[in-house]
């Protein structure tokens, strides 16, 4: 069962680590996970198959925190593809002339002390070298930059994926269309991205 493996991995994960340590250790296992799109959003599937989109990947990351004795929330972010600071290739900046691609974005909110801080997972460390705004070095208790720029943002009260589907459910057929055109596109390039630096490791 996808519980098991959830608490098996998260065990391996932060065996001999105190709170802190584990916590940390959790989100870098969790964030070194490749990026895939179009990918499952279960957890279970997210560990078996490692690869997950910002959804698959968050909803995993939020259950270990969970298991870890964190308060944890689930947070969409609607974003434009537009205002990222990304070095997209040439094909996906034509897209972005042309339309304005509105996007809807899972990442996490941890309760420390008073506060809730961000928490994003989305790119692997790998990608730091392409200009991907990775994550590097948390120290458990500050919040992360975000992989895109919100215009605004929802708590996803119960069932992250269906907040995000009824989201998602208010984009036009066009939007929706573009999105997904958008979304494979970047899925491919990390993809090539990712092949690209193993290549280069095993140099």
């Amino acid at each position: 069962m996808s519980s098991d493996l959830i608490r098996e991995t998260l065990n391996a994960w932060t065996q001999g680590r105190d709170g802190l340590q584990a916590r940390i250790a959790v989100f870098e296992h969790v964030r070194d996970i490749p990026y895939a799109y179009p990918a499952s959003r279960d957890p279970g599937d997210v560990l078996r198959q490692h690869r997950g989109s910002c959804s698959g990947k968050h909803r995993l990351l939020g259950e270990m925190f969970r298991l870890l004795g964190l308060r944890v929330r689930h947070v969409i972010g609607v974003h434009r593809f537009n205002e990222s600071l990304i070095a997209f290739p040439e094909p996906m900046q034509a897209l972005l002339r042309k339309n304005q691609i509105v996007d809807m974005h899972d990442y996490l909110q941890v309760r420390e002390g008073d506060a809730w801080i961000d928490i994003d997972a989305t790119w692997e460390r790998s990608l730091r070298d392409f200009g991907f705004p990775v994550n590097e070095e948390w120290d458990g208790c500050q919040s992360m930059t975000l992989s895109v720029i919100p215009e605004e943002v929802t708590i996803a009260e119960g069932d992250p994926e269906k907040v995000k589907e009824d989201l998602l459910s208010r984009l036009t057929p066009r939007q929706r269309m573009l999105r997904k055109q958008f979304l494979e596109a970047l899925g491919a390039w990390v993809e090539e991205l990712t092949a690209e630096e193993v290549r280069d490791d095993g140099r």
